[in-house]
C-alpha cells in the first residue's frame, strides 16, 4: 500500500482489485473467528490468493466494517452479516 494520510485508504498496483461478490461477507466470517488477515494460513481459510486477502482486508474497512484500530467486524458488520439476526446473512 502506499503511504497516505491517516484514516485514508489505497491501493497500488497488484493489489487493484474490485471488491467482488462474497468478499465482504467471507471477510466478516473469517474476522468474527477471530482470524487476522495477517495470519499464514489467511490464503488457505479464505480460499483466494494472497493479494486477494489484502484486497478483502481493504474493501472491510473501505465499507467501514472493522473497528478502528483492529480487523475486527464493528456492529455495523454484525448488523449486516451475522447467521442469525444479520439483514444479509
Amino acid at each position: 500500500m502506499l503511504a497516505t494520510p491517516p484514516n485514508r485508504l489505497s491501493f497500488s498496483g497488484h493489489e487493484s482489485f474490485q471488491c467482488r461478490n462474497l468478499w465482504l461477507k467471507k471477510g466478516y466470517d473469517f474476522a468474527k473467528a477471530n482470524r487476522s488477515f495477517t495470519d499464514e494460513d489467511a490464503v488457505v481459510e479464505l480460499g483466494v490468493g494472497k493479494n486477494m486477502v489484502n484486497a478483502i482486508r481493504f474493501w472491510m474497512k473501505a465499507f467501514g466494517l472493522t473497528k478502528d484500530d483492529s480487523d475486527a467486524p464493528n456492529e455495523l458488520a454484525d448488523k449486516l452479516f451475522n447467521d442469525n439476526n444479520g439483514w444479509d446473512p
